[in-house]
């Protein structure tokens, strides 16, 4: 797990189609405020997407960050600036901590996109694979900064990344919004044990931090957890899911597909944040 020397970090919202920007600059402007980070409007010009070029690009993403000013849309403690870079989209998302010292990406989803679209599911596992922030993946607008009053992640007997329940932390200490924990009732011993070592673990960071979280079992109705975690997230009204991306793509998931596929553009419209499970993970500025 890597931390960043320099003070400043910043939020990006990915703008990857100028007409729809409602969902992503929502979410940006939130995450910024929450974090207490700058917001960095970001589009890349990737050939594969468009034909847009990166002085052309300059120019919408200036008019959106003069719209946002007029409109009051951002509050003035957060700094806003803008970049255009051309390249590949998966090499430059993988690259974003070291260019624009980011942390964070929010990125939208569009569930009826085209395979090829940049807002399409496909697109989002292919160009996130590799990156090294938390990537928070969105539908729809933020309808309200106190939307976002309750956020879940499920927690399994598999090996839990660090990096996963640090992350989940941020949310009640600087959002103060409401954590839930969800799991399975393990009936087999060597799986329970296994998950009460994540949960001890987890037990003693927020401990340590002076917050505090819900456990909550839910019905294991899907092959994945996170699936029936979403559901139950629906059914609770919850605003937000924290979930780690699939390490090992082997298995049952050679034959079926990771849970990734059945999440990123859930109809739950309930926004994720993914983790990659990766040793240099980028997390915040203590």
């Amino acid at each position: 797990m890597a931390k960043k020397e320099k003070k400043d970090q910043f939020i990006i919202a990915n703008i990857v189609d100028f007409d729809h920007t409602d969902a992503v600059l929502s979410y940006g402007i939130h995450m910024a405020q929450m974090l207490k980070k700058g917001l960095i409007l970001m589009h890349i010009c990737d050939p594969k997407y468009g034909s847009l070029t990166p002085d052309e690009a300059e120019v919408r993403l200036k008019k959106m960050l003069q719209s946002l000013q007029d409109k009051e849309a951002c509050p003035q403690s957060i700094g806003v600036s803008y970049a255009a870079l051309k390249g590949d989209s998966r090499q430059l998302i993988m690259a974003l901590p070291a260019l624009l010292n980011a942390v964070t990406i929010v990125t939208p989803v569009d569930p009826h996109a085209r395979r090829r679209s940049p807002l399409s599911r496909h697109s989002i596992m292919r160009n996130f694979a590799q990156c090294k922030t938390a990537f928070l993946v969105v539908q729809q607008p933020l309808a309200a900064a106190s939307q976002i009053e309750h956020v879940a992640m499920s927690v399994d007997f598999k090996k839990e990344s660090k990096d996963k329940f640090i992350w989940s932390s941020y949310f009640p200490r600087f959002g103060n919004c409401h954590m839930h924990v969800l799991h399975y009732d393990y009936r087999d011993q060597f799986l329970r044990s296994k998950w009460q070592a994540n949960m001890t673990q987890l037990t003693k960071l927020y401990n340590d931090l002076a917050i505090s979280f819900e456990s909550h079992t839910i019905p294991d109705k899907s092959t994945f957890q996170d699936v029936n975690a979403l559901r139950y997230a629906q059914e609770k009204n919850y605003d937000m899911l924290i979930a780690v991306t699939t390490k090992e793509k082997d298995g049952l998931e050679f034959f079926v597909g990771v849970q990734e596929l059945r999440t990123i553009a859930n109809k739950q419209k309930i926004p994720i944040l993914f983790l990659n499970p990766r040793e240099d993970l980028y997390v915040l500025c203590d």
